[in-house]
């Protein structure tokens, strides 16, 4: 049982922790809070089961975990069950939006130690993604086009990056002596799903000899995918066709990618415990189903179909997500295609950790953990205090409060439940962002479900 001095001490931590720093966090990493669960290992190669069992996650709920952090709060970019303004998503913005997103549904996961090896297999699907924006663009998205109008003006620049991959991955940890574990995990990487562009541009001017507003999207970018693209020349327009085919994505040599992680445990005395670990050391790649498209024209608005998104009760008001629908169909009409002849390669999102623990007794540690990840020219840096207790043998808690990028910090939470044939887990570093999800503007969590398998 958890005693009322472990209690008063978690408390006192993060009621220490709080006081010191207010303000934003998130990040993936969230399983250093949870020692005695399994996946553990996908941040840190080196971790050894806790026990001899063998452990067997339950398909898609083996390991769930995302993370999102942006400069704007959900609610400012949905329509659909929440209330959003583009005026204040306007005024939310710093001068440059920004957002980055990563996620991993976990389909099976294996895990069993024997003497001094741990042996682990899973297969993930995982998505990463990351995108910046001048905050310029966001106007004429709020105003529409009729204000424009007569005008000529440089809206700025943008930049998207999102890839959707299956993970196939094996990995082994090895006590080398007392004090010392390390660990490798090598994966295999399915590109599915995937968009590339930087250095993208709007800027609108007027031809005044033809009465038109001309709405100019500039630059290259590059789309993978089970499309088939046609260019119908009646319509003068690309067309883009599903191509679903389960085989092309199921574990065939198409679009590879290869990375590694790398770890290590070291204990200098009974107490005390120093990690580090080096995760997704490689890079995807696409070629299959791949289409190089750049913009070849503009959209055109004559004076007699200009709009205005700003007030609903004016003339010519048209709602700002049905005028970016308008637009999305337009651009089919102002794109080149042609199917990639070089293949593309992504490094991924490469992450260092390092952590340090003290325990001070069998049921109550406490330690830090730093993540720095790098990513697409956007480095982000990840430290959290957290402190472990046990609550008899079959709960573990820990709490934990968290800085993101220097900036300010929110408090975490996760706890697991172990049975002797099953284990359930949840933590979060942004306890806040699930509260209150529709303002959040970082969220992140990690949870999951195993069954326990005897061996002897």
């Amino acid at each position: 049982m958890v005693t009322k001095k472990q209690i008063l001490y978690t408390l006192s931590f993060l009621f220490f922790m709080t006081k010191t720093y207010s303000g934003i966090s998130q990040e993936m990493g969230t399983y250093y809070l949870l020692p005695g669960v399994s996946q553990q290992s996908f941040s840190n190669p080196a971790i050894q089961n806790k026990n001899d069992k063998l452990i067997v996650g339950i398909p898609f709920f083996a390991g769930i975990s995302g993370t999102w952090n942006a400069n704007v709060p959900f609610d400012a970019l949905f329509s659909k069950g929440f209330s959003y303004s583009f005026e204040r998503f306007y005024n939310e913005l710093e001068p440059q939006g920004n957002a980055n997103a990563s996620g991993r549904i976990t389909m099976f996961y294996a895990s069993l130690r024997h003497n001094d090896f741990t042996l682990r297999f899973s297969v993930s699907e995982r998505i990463v993604a990351a995108g910046k924006f001048d905050r310029t663009i966001v106007k004429i998205i709020r105003d529409g086009t009729a204000p424009y109008y007569g005008n000529e003006e440089y809206f700025g620049e943008a930049g998207f990056h999102f890839q959707h991959f299956k993970e196939l991955s094996f990995g082994v940890s090895k006590r080398i002596w007392e004090s010392l574990d390390v660990g490798i995990t090598s994966k295999i990487l399915f590109g599915k799903m995937a968009f590339d562009g930087t250095g993208l541009e709007l800027s609108v001017e007027t031809d005044q000899k033809n009465n038109t507003l001309l709405v100019k999207p500039e630059g290259d970018f590059l789309m993978a995918g089970p499309f088939i693209h046609n260019y119908s020349p009646e319509l003068e327009r690309s067309i883009f066709l599903s191509n679903i085919y389960p085989g092309d994505y199921f574990f065939q040599p198409r679009n590879l990618g290869f990375a590694m992680d790398f770890g290590m445990i070291y204990r200098p005395n009974e107490f005390s415990e120093l990690s580090v670990s080096l995760l997704d050391l490689g890079f995807t790649t696409y070629k299959y189903n791949t289409f190089d498209i750049g913009f070849s024209g503009s959209a055109r608005f004559s004076e007699e179909d200009l709009y205005q998104s700003s007030n609903p009760d004016g003339e010519n008001y048209l709602e700002a997500r049905e005028a970016l629908l308008a637009f999305g169909d337009t651009v089919s009409y102002i794109i080149n295609v042609k199917e990639a002849e070089n293949r593309k390669l992504t490094l991924m999102p490469l992450t260092l950790n390092l952590s340090g623990k003290y325990h001070f007794s069998e049921n109550l540690a406490a330690g830090v953990n730093n993540q720095f990840t790098w990513f697409r020219n956007q480095p982000r840096n990840h430290f959290s205090a957290f402190i472990q207790s046990h609550a008899g043998k079959k709960v573990e808690l820990a709490g934990s409060v968290s800085l993101y990028n220097f900036s300010s910090i929110r408090p975490g939470f996760g706890v697991s439940w172990t049975l002797p044939k099953l284990q359930l887990y949840f933590s979060t570093n942004n306890i806040l962002g699930i509260i209150q999800l529709t303002s959040s503007k970082h969220l992140n969590l990690s949870l999951g479900l195993n069954l326990l398998f005897d061996t002897q």
